[in-house]
């Protein structure tokens, strides 16, 4: 029996010319061995709703769209008790965490790599114990650049238009009275940003060095920037950001598989990219090897069809 794939596509992902390249995505996929049934989402939330209620029945899902797309996807896998396979075909405007995996950016060479690739272990986060996110779940400057540059602006401009909303964001930095606790520390200061990722990175503009992220080693990178103080500050922290040196005093780093984040005002968190609510306080876990996805093999190109069906 051919082992089954549901091929998801969100038709608003990314750029007129992403969506366009599509179908010869498609015909790859249909003209694999596998047993292909295809869906195009009708709203925000509609791929998790149909993995949830039919995820079960395939082999491998595959994700036609950008990161929120993806994420949609993981949390109707996250609910599932047998979790299929996941591939992924990044369409959207940045692309980020597709980065982070080593996916192609080249759209049907993405589609042949769902074919060719291995899977390979992936952690998820949980947020608040209801919301499941692939990369990252962050507030305050630079993460509402995420969901407030207009999706027509983001898909002309790409990643120019999400650094260009975090620098305007930086200018009125509100700065929130936060608790950390880990079970290996707490910490209480001001701060304009917090980030919990599993991802080179964060907000999409703050970005990671390869050789520090590990997907499926069970810990989060997690980054808070200090509320600056003056000018001078000001100015140490935008050059540290341009340059990627976050080993300045107003940053803190760390590496933990479970936080809790405590405000004594409610604060707005975004969601792998999208507005995640607004709370006082959010629990943050790290799933270990919660799902499997599939990445470009280095070495060799044979079928992942064999692992479908383990």
């Amino acid at each position: 029996m051919k082992p089954s794939m549901l091929l998801i596509r969100n038709p608003l992902a990314g750029s007129y010319r992403a969506q366009n390249k599509f179908m010869e995505a498609a015909s790859v996929i249909f003209k694999s061995d596998y047993k292909v049934y295809m869906y195009s989402t009708q709203y925000s939330g509609d791929a998790a709703r149909i993995i949830a209620e039919t995820g079960m029945n395939y082999d491998v899902v595959v994700c036609f769209g950008g990161d929120g797309t993806l994420n949609e996807v993981i949390n109707g896998v996250m609910n599932l008790e047998k979790r299929p396979l996941l591939g992924y075909i990044p369409a959207g405007t940045t692309n980020d965490f597709a980065c982070g995996l080593g996916l192609s950016k080249s759209i049907v060479e993405a589609a042949q790599d769902v074919l060719e690739g291995e899977p390979v272990p992936l952690d998820i986060g949980c947020f608040n114990n209801d919301r499941y996110f692939s990369y990252v779940a962050s507030f305050g400057s630079f993460t509402k650049a995420s969901y407030s540059a207009p999706q027509d602006v983001k898909n002309a401009l790409g990643y120019p238009a999400y650094l260009l909303e975090g620098l305007k964001s930086i200018g009125d930095h509100h700065s929130y009275t936060i608790k950390l606790k880990t079970k290996d520390m707490e910490l209480e200061d001001e701060f304009i940003f917090g980030g919990v990722s599993n991802s080179t990175s964060m907000g999409g503009i703050l970005k990671l060095s390869e050789s520090d992220v590990d997907l499926s080693d069970g810990l989060f990178e997690v980054m808070f920037i200090k509320k600056p103080q003056n000018i001078i500050q000001i100015q140490k922290l935008l050059m540290g950001i341009a340059t990627r040196n976050y080993e300045i005093d107003q940053i803190v780093r760390f590496k933990t598989d479970h936080i809790i984040i405590h405000s004594d005002t409610s604060i707005a968190w975004t969601v792998d990219g999208e507005f995640g609510g607004v709370n006082t306080q959010v629990d943050i876990k790290n799933y270990h090897h919660a799902v499997k996805i599939i990445k470009p093999r280095r070495n060799g190109k044979e079928k992942v069809k064999d692992n479908a069906l383990n």
